[in-house]
């Protein structure tokens, strides 16, 4: 059986965001192209509280970024999906997928369209596990697509000992996930 996941925030889970907010939009956009000589932007960790240190700080599902701990032990296999590109500001890596696959199933996934057809959010996914086949990390043909991840790089996560990261269990193979 295999489980795909998304990267999730956790209660108290530090944040760093653009110092200019205009760049949330360009974050939502990344669809997948390399950034290649993309100018990054000035990133600062959310103030107030007390925020969990975390290897993964929050940006969105659709961002991952990463501190330097995660980047050393994680490097090597997330290569193949994609490029970590350091920000300013923050010592953090943006993790720019570029690994798209088009494996959502949109028969079985419950999904909410705009009056256009095009996808405004979905509630269950369903996947085709036959397109995604052994890759550890993709994303979707659209706009904000979450990062989804397998078991194989959630395990790889977790035996690494990085702190406060979080994975939602989005669907199984089986189907015991996703209603």
């Amino acid at each position: 059986m295999t489980t795909i996941y998304e990267f999730a925030v956790m209660e108290g889970q530090e944040w760093v965001l653009p110092v200019d907010e205009g760049y949330f939009d360009f974050f939502f956009g990344l669809d997948g192209r390399s950034l290649g000589d993309w100018e990054p932007p000035l990133m600062r960790r959310v103030s107030g509280g007390d925020p969990v240190y975390s290897d993964f700080p929050w940006l969105g599902e659709h961002a991952p970024l990463l501190r330097e701990p995660a980047v050393d032990v994680l490097a090597a296999s997330l290569r193949p999906y994609g490029e970590l590109i350091p920000l300013r500001g923050e010592k953090v890596w943006l993790f720019n997928v570029t690994n798209v696959i088009d494996a959502l199933d949109r028969e079985r996934s419950k999904i909410i369209y705009f009056d256009d057809g095009d996808i405004l959010a979905i509630e269950r996914y369903a996947f085709a596990a036959d397109k995604i086949g052994t890759a550890e990390v993709f994303k979707l043909p659209m706009r904000a697509s979450p990062v989804f991840v397998n078991d194989a790089f959630v395990d790889r996560v977790r035996n690494a000992g990085l702190r406060a990261v979080a994975f939602k269990p989005r669907w199984t193979s089986d189907g015991s996930i996703g209603d």
